[in-house]
């Protein structure tokens, strides 16, 4: 882009100056511009912004390799946008249960109140376990109710956890409520997470990571949560997909948002497919 600036002006400055009008001059340095060959932009960039393109959708990408401590962003302004953290919450609403009791474990299954749902998966008894890698939104409200607003608040101002803000019912906050975070404070709470420094039980953190896990594989292994909000501060989707992959002795943590105002958007492939292909295009699957 700048050579091609530069070629032009060159050009314009060369020619005679009654060998073409002013407004022929303008039009063919314009041209010039226009027709230039582009800044350098890596794979990742590219194909990033490739899918973003052909699904009609706007997002980040955030990746911290924690060896290295080195950040490595693509469009760094809507990283440090907040969003609904829709289902992401998930991980936070689990070490909170764990933590207070209001479900003693993992495997203790709570009964399906027979209502039919969207997801025919979420239409029987659950685990926290099986809620969560099928993010059950049922299953996580009724944590919410048992664990209420004092317990809750109390945990979410001791991890600061986004804007702080859980008004707008205290099984519906997370999803259709006020609470908000950016992807860059996705991968600063788990980094903490991640280290065991949040304020609850070693035990309950590594719970917490045990449920989230989503793939193992002879060359690296996947941690993570998936978010779909629907028709807040006026976007139509909202999408996330955050968490964390160590390869060998390295560990990358990873928040990709994406929002888009199509009605029919296939959120669930889309957003999977568009944080493999940055990861791969990184080198780490």
């Amino acid at each position: 882009m700048i050579l091609g600036a530069i070629l032009g002006n060159a050009l314009v400055r060369l020619a005679p100056a009654t060998s073409q009008p002013q407004a022929e001059i303008k039009a063919a340095t314009e041209r010039t511009a226009q027709t230039a060959e582009p800044r350098f932009e890596s794979k990742f960039s590219r194909h990033l912004r490739q899918n973003f393109a052909a699904t009609k959708a706007t997002g980040c990408f955030i990746l911290f390799d924690l060896k290295q401590q080195r950040y490595i962003r693509y469009n760094r302004e809507h990283c440090q946008q907040r969003f609904i953290p829709a289902s992401t919450f998930k991980i936070f609403n689990s070490l909170v249960a764990l933590e207070t009791g209001v479900i003693a474990n993992e495997n203790v299954v709570m009964q399906w109140d027979g209502i039919q749902r969207e997801f025919p998966l979420w239409n029987q008894d659950q685990t926290l376990r099986t809620a969560f890698s099928r993010s059950v939104v049922w299953f996580y409200q009724e944590l919410a109710r048992r664990i209420g607003y004092p317990r809750m608040q109390q945990y979410i101002d001791a991890v600061g956890y986004g804007n702080g803000d859980i008004s707008g019912g205290i099984d519906t906050f997370w999803l259709k409520g006020k609470l908000r975070i950016t992807p860059e404070e996705q991968i600063q709470f788990l980094m903490r997470l991640y280290r065991e420094e949040l304020p609850f039980s070693v035990n309950v953190m590594r719970t917490v990571k045990d449920v989230m896990l989503i793939e193992q594989t002879p060359s690296y292994t996947l941690w993570g949560k998936t978010g779909w909000g629907r028709n807040t501060d006026g976007i139509e989707n909202v999408g996330w997909y955050v968490g964390y992959l160590e390869k060998g002795d390295a560990v990358y943590f990873y928040a990709l948002n994406l929002t888009t105002q199509e009605k029919s958007f296939d959120m669930i492939p889309i957003r999977k497919k568009i944080l493999y292909d940055a990861l791969r295009d990184l080198s780490l699957m």
